[in-house]
């Protein structure tokens, strides 16, 4: 039994003609379904579990990171098979996944694909999919937000980076690696990247990967506020890691520490005082198209 979890009003609504279309598939190959359809934010972990108590053994997510960010956080270490039908305004995972072209035809060729085990990452004992952190982009999410009521997904984000580039202050954190000790940090961005995407394809983790056991902790020390119009465009390309100002380690455990810390948890901002972060190797069941 497949159960679709869907966030209607993800990608400016056009997932309900996707979800048609993703019925009308699983119709023409006899498969049986549930329609599990999110009320309101935050309501993707719910409507997944309700639909993993009920008996169904894979879980087909159509929306975007955030909706799929929720579904991972019911369906780690489950056993159970996800697929992934983006229909977000970023789709950073789909992007790292090789998930992104038709929505429609991205699901049929992982009902033709393969099974595959991902890595996982979880916060404070939560799991999440794609890249968490602090910095430039919370305040960024922040004010995109506010703007999205007037200005579309994608131009809301660019007007918000421009809006806030000018008051941006670098954040003091904490950071302790693997256990190691706690080292304090004047940071313009700090992130815990699974994936290699974030803020709609800025190329943030250019050699983080899915199934290698290992996050890949970027970080871009201070930079004054002028300059951060220049360091833009390297991360967009992924090239910012070759500077002297950003470093790049691999490491199973990450804790970051601050007062009163805004962390973004694959596109989603919650407050914290400290972020525990732990790899999970394999802990999902992913349909993938074969390649």
């Amino acid at each position: 039994m497949f159960a679709i979890i869907v966030n209607p009003v993800s990608g400016g609504g056009r997932n309900q003609k996707t979800l048609q279309q993703v019925e009308a598939l699983l119709q023409e190959r006899g498969l049986d379904y549930r329609l599990f359809c999110t009320e309101c934010e935050g309501d993707g972990g719910r409507q997944t579990k309700l639909a993993l108590d009920s008996g169904c053994e894979a879980i087909v997510c159509i929306g975007g990171d955030g909706t799929i960010s929720e579904v991972i956080g019911e369906m780690a270490n489950s056993g159970k098979v996800l697929y992934i039908v983006p229909g977000g305004t970023g789709n950073d995972f789909a992007r790292a996944a090789n998930l992104m072209g038709e929505p429609i035809d991205v699901f049929r060729a992982q009902l033709d694909g393969e099974r595959t085990k991902i890595d996982c990452g979880s916060i404070n004992g939560r799991a999440f999919i794609n890249v968490s952190g602090s910095g430039f982009d919370v305040d960024v999410l922040r004010k995109t937000e506010e703007l999205k009521a007037v200005y579309p997904g994608a131009k809301a984000y660019r007007k918000a980076v421009m809006s806030i580039i000018s008051s941006y202050r670098a954040k003091e954190i904490e950071v302790s690696i693997d256990g190691g000790p706690f080292e304090t940090k004047r940071v313009t961005i700090i992130e815990i990247a699974n994936g290699r995407y974030f803020g709609g394809g800025m190329h943030v983790a250019p050699g983080a990967s899915y199934q290698d056991g290992l996050f890949d902790v970027v970080t871009v020390k201070r930079v004054p506020s002028w300059g951060i119009p220049f360091l833009l465009p390297l991360f967009i390309l992924g090239i910012h890691v070759r500077l002297p100002v950003a470093s790049v380690v691999q490491a199973r455990q990450v804790v970051l520490r601050s007062r009163e810390m805004i962390v973004n948890i694959d596109g989603r901002l919650e407050p914290m005082d400290e972020a525990r972060y732990e790899m999970l190797p394999g802990a999902l069941d992913v349909m993938l198209p074969k390649k």
